[in-house]
């Protein structure tokens, strides 16, 4: 497959190989990866609540939009930024369209979406766009490389209230979860919001989660991703996938038949055979764990709400400054 990523990044994939055997999650959501993605995040839409976790998130939303939206309100802001940090397809974002185009008329309205891979970043704009007529600026940003209060300041419109969104449970596949919170809060203005949406972790069902939460087919072909593009073939690759009980997060693994050699930034690199390469990460969390990472990263807690069967977890917050 033709190369899609920079030097720059390619280098920070070698990082990550040399000192940590792990391909960072963000980089299969490149190209054909998004594709994919896309096609597991329609999966989890429409499979049934058990399994579906953004039929979940959407339900929690939906019923906490008034508590939501009348926040921004009580700040005196009639029109509305929705910054979308890694956007995946945008859809996450559709309850809160839908109601602000209802109960909101005559409200100006913005979808200014951040992430890393301009193939998300173009999806979920047209799909955005395409089912409520809502543009805005497109921003590619790693969001592991620290504070970007220089894309959010541009972002900040007179009489625009700011809701920033971290939704699909993307905090639990974070590689510093702590620290990257943290770079939101700096980003952030004293009067704006973020909603988040996590995993929660009940004990009783990681052995449901292990066997049916994952398309293993599905889930190899993202990972593989990043490899393919690097001139790897999937036919050489076995995929495993654990629950690591002292990180409560599910964890995926590459692992080669044979060693293969691939180049990232003009380096020859040898993935050795059997080697196990982390290539995905997804922490599932206790409410407490979830609420205390917020607080230590400088978030206050305005709301907390949980689905019926205790799986799934949405926050607002705001920064405290």
């Amino acid at each position: 497959m033709k190369a899609v990523y920079s030097i720059e990044e390619q280098k920070d994939m070698l990082w990550w190989l040399e000192n940590r055997h792990e391909m960072p999650t963000k980089y299969m959501y490149f190209g054909i990866g998004s594709k994919r993605w896309i096609a597991i995040a329609h999966r989890r839409m429409t499979e049934s609540a058990a399994l579906g976790i953004h039929m979940l998130e959407r339900v929690l939303i939906t019923q906490k939009i008034n508590t939501i939206i009348d926040s921004l309100s009580a700040y005196g802001y009639k029109n509305y930024n929705i910054i979308d940090f890694g956007c995946g397809d945008g859809s996450p974002t559709y309850p809160i369209f839908q109601y602000l185009r209802k109960n909101k008329p005559s409200a100006k309205l913005k979808y200014n979406p951040i992430d890393i891979s301009v193939d998300m970043l173009a999806t979920a704009s047209k799909n955005v766009k395409g089912a409520f007529g809502v543009a805005g600026e497109r921003n590619k940003w790693d969001l592991d490389i620290g504070n970007f209060s220089q894309i959010t300041k541009k972002l900040n419109k007179p009489n625009f209230g700011n809701l920033y969104l971290f939704l699909g449970a993307t905090i639990g596949n974070m590689p510093s979860i702590r620290q990257d919170l943290i770079n939101f809060r700096e980003s952030m203005q004293r009067d704006d919001y973020f909603l988040i949406g996590a995993e929660l972790l009940k004990e009783s069902d990681i052995g449901t989660i292990m066997k049916e939460f994952y398309n293993v087919g599905e889930v190899f072909d993202i990972e593989m991703t990043s490899f393919e593009y690097l001139g790897a073939r999937r036919s050489h690759f076995a995929f495993r996938t654990i629950f690591n009980r002292a990180k409560s997060q599910i964890e995926g693994y590459i692992i080669p038949d044979r060693d293969i050699k691939i180049k990232l930034a003009g380096k020859e690199v040898i993935l050795e055979k059997d080697q196990q390469i982390m290539s995905y990460r997804s922490v599932r969390f206790t409410t407490e764990r979830l609420t205390g990472l917020l607080e230590k990263a400088g978030l206050r807690l305005e709301m907390f709400t949980t689905s019926r069967d205790n799986k799934y977890a949405l926050s607002l917050t705001q920064p405290i400054i």
